[in-house]
């Protein structure tokens, strides 16, 4: 899900999707799996989601990608034969489950950080309910975005951009909880996360990220003017084959085929010789509907890891 709203309406959104969300901590040797996709956990029968799937398989150290390709039973020999392994060496995993459903699987080092926890801090920080948010959300992650527009600037001829503060975070296991700046370009509502010296991220075996809340807030705020004049310098910044500098980008930063063919659309969308206009088809690019949350996310970094590379 994508789209701009309130903070409000944002807040209602995650209490409803997380409504029967609980965690358990689970014996290894009570887990037995039927098929990649369910499993029987301490006497019951749960479906196995994707993001629990992917955590599995790198914790048993079988394979993903073999798994997925593997016919039903030969998916069971193999985690059935893993799990045994691994209840010789740990005793219990924390598991996270949505109803029947298992989303994620972790060992007893994960310090859950939720959704519903940093909106929390955030309105104990004072952001209103009826602040503008842009977000994407799905069952894997959040990435939340909120714009300043009383800092906003111009770059050029009726092109606005407004600063503004992302934050990120995953109960399952697919990204760090993070505190970075962003900048909202308003006449293509294009977005751009950019990783700041002061910008954090804080993996999810210490609640470091919810005790320094205020102060990493105030620095990514402070930060982020740095940025303004990184964008001037960027638009005059001229680039003679834009396309093979960002293919030598999307080599250098493991962007997939599909990503590319997204960010090389957001160039045709907005073609141009600039420094600038390579930032902006990764931004445009993470706009593709066809990307997933955490692609667009990707891409939306992307553009401000660029950013930074432009000297002040």
């Amino acid at each position: 899900m994508r789209a701009i709203d309130t903070f409000e309406s944002l807040i209602h959104k995650v209490h409803e999707m997380s409504a029967n969300h609980y965690d358990e901590t689970i014996p290894v040797k009570d887990m037995e799996f039927e098929s990649l996709h369910t499993a029987w956990i301490a006497g019951n029968r749960f479906t196995v989601l994707p993001s629990a799937q992917r955590l599995l398989a790198n914790r048993l150290r079988v394979p993903y990608s073999y798994l997925n390709r593997c016919p039903a039973d030969l998916q069971a020999d193999n985690l059935n034969y893993w799990i045994q392994q691994e209840a010789k060496k740990r005793d219990t995993f924390f598991c996270r489950f949505d109803g029947g459903k298992l989303r994620a699987v972790f060992t007893s080092r994960y310090t859950a950080i939720d959704h519903m926890e940093v909106l929390s801090y955030m309105l104990e920080y004072g952001f209103k309910t009826n602040t503008e948010v842009h977000y994407f959300l799905d069952q894997e992650l959040m990435v939340l975005k909120v714009p300043d527009y009383e800092r906003a600037f111009r770059l050029g001829k009726n092109d606005d951009l407004v600063p503004g503060v992302s934050f990120a975070n995953s109960e399952v296991g697919v990204l760090a909880f993070s505190i970075e700046a962003y900048f909202y370009r308003l006449v293509c509502s294009n977005g751009m996360i950019s990783t700041t010296s002061v910008a954090s991220r804080f993996k999810h075996i210490s609640r470091k990220a919810l005790e320094q809340f205020p102060n990493i807030l105030k620095g990514v705020i402070y930060q982020s003017e740095h940025d303004r004049e990184r964008f001037v310098i960027s638009a005059q910044t001229k680039v003679d084959n834009p396309l093979e500098t960002i293919a030598s980008f999307n080599r250098q930063f493991n962007i997939t085929k599909k990503e590319a063919q997204a960010v090389k659309k957001g160039w045709e969308a907005e073609p141009g010789y600039t420094m600038f206009h390579v930032i902006n088809a990764y931004t445009r690019g993470a706009q593709d509907p066809y990307l997933d949350a955490e692609e667009s996310y990707k891409l939306e970094q992307m553009g401000g890891i660029v950013l930074s590379l432009v000297k002040q």
